[in-house]
């Protein structure tokens, strides 16, 4: 097995996708809720939350990045460790938030034996609360770690260059003209050699991260990659206005997991701050270091409780909000959601069997 030595600029970037993760889902009621796309409100929800939409891909990217690299002895072991504490947790907070939105927020009726019934379903159908789809997503993923390791590690650099390249054209590039044919046309394209199920979702991303943290790219091609990032953090809430203004609601199209430009952005951040690691080991005090790891550690069970603590304590943006009220809200109420998120996390975190039943027994 790998040393478990902290790596800070994962840990960093952990940091960074866990409140981009919180400021997408705050910023969506406001986007969602008015088609007003030159109020003041609009325009900052959906600056921020185009901003933060790198959040996902690089939480698969740093997955693959820190476990396609541990050599797997034994199925039973791996599951032990790698995919039962995802199962715990996925159970755990389908209940809680199957509860909360079942008798608080709908007022629903149900007996205990419809209650359970349709949690059932709604848990087989990842159907219990908007953001557990992602431990869907990844508990899938880690059930072909065992035999992805194996692959990953017969391949040269070549090859994976090969795959990584493959995978952008099919599941990048492709749907990013597919979307853009249906916006001028009203009709998707369809290319059967482009349905390749290998190249396609979230595998991608997990094995980019793994080559991005094991290979040094060419400095033309990290400027290159590191360019286009900033350029698409900038793109993104402009084409989102004026794709949404084309159709009257918002488009989604710069905003998916898969877009071009969601793409560049967490690349070029995960190269950043992997540039940026000795320079960030050598000036950051170690007392701050402790904090960053302490905080790194506790993102996937503030990912899992950040809604909750959003749903009960935070206040929402005004959709006539000025420029400033607007600014001034998301900021405070973002870091109210993230600081009792991460305090609730850490008292959780003194019991044993709280942290392993809430959260798989991490953070």
């Amino acid at each position: 097995m790998v040393p478990n030595k902290r790596i800070i600029y994962v840990d960093i970037l952990r940091i960074l996708s866990i409140v981009a993760v919180i400021i997408l889902h705050y910023t969506a009621e406001v986007l969602t809720s008015t088609n007003d796309f030159h109020s003041s409100s609009w325009w900052i929800s959906n600056g921020f939350n185009s901003i933060s939409r790198f959040a996902v891909p690089v939480f698969f990217m740093i997955s693959g990045a820190m476990i396609l690299r541990t050599k797997i002895t034994s199925y039973r072991e791996f599951y032990a460790k790698r995919v039962v504490p995802l199962l715990i947790p996925l159970l755990t907070w389908s209940l809680i938030y199957g509860l909360y939105n079942q008798y608080y927020l709908m007022r629903s009726k149900l007996n205990a034996y419809e209650f359970v019934v349709d949690f059932g379903y709604r848990l087989l159908t990842d159907r219990n609360y908007v953001h557990l789809w992602f431990l869907y997503a990844i508990i899938a993923i880690y059930m072909t770690v065992p035999l992805m390791s194996k692959f990953i590690k017969s391949c040269s650099e070549k090859d994976l260059r090969y795959y990584l390249l493959l995978w952008f054209i099919v599941s990048i590039a492709y749907r990013f003209i597919s979307d853009a044919v249906f916006r001028a046309t009203d009709q998707y394209i369809n290319i059967p050699i482009m349905n390749i199920p290998f190249f396609m979702g979230f595998l991608g991303y997990f094995i980019l991260g793994y080559y991005l943290f094991h290979f040094e790219l060419p400095l033309k091609t990290k400027s290159i990659l590191y360019n286009l990032g900033i350029i698409s953090f900038f793109i993104t809430p402009v084409a989102t206005y004026f794709v949404s203004l084309r159709s009257g609601v918002l488009d989604e199209m710069f905003y998916g997991n898969y877009s071009v430009t969601t793409f560049f952005m967490a690349v070029g951040l995960f190269i950043f701050f992997k540039e940026k690691e000795a320079r960030i080991s050598n000036q950051v005090n170690h007392k701050i270091q402790k904090l960053i790891s302490s905080v790194s550690r506790a993102s996937f069970s503030i990912y899992l409780i950040h809604l909750l603590v959003e749903m009960m304590l935070s206040g929402r943006t005004e959709i006539e909000a000025t420029f400033l009220e607007a600014s001034l809200s998301l900021i405070v109420n973002i870091s109210i959601i993230f600081a009792i998120s991460y305090i609730t996390v850490k008292v959780l975190n003194l019991s044993k069997t709280a942290t392993y039943i809430l959260f798989g027994g991490r953070g």
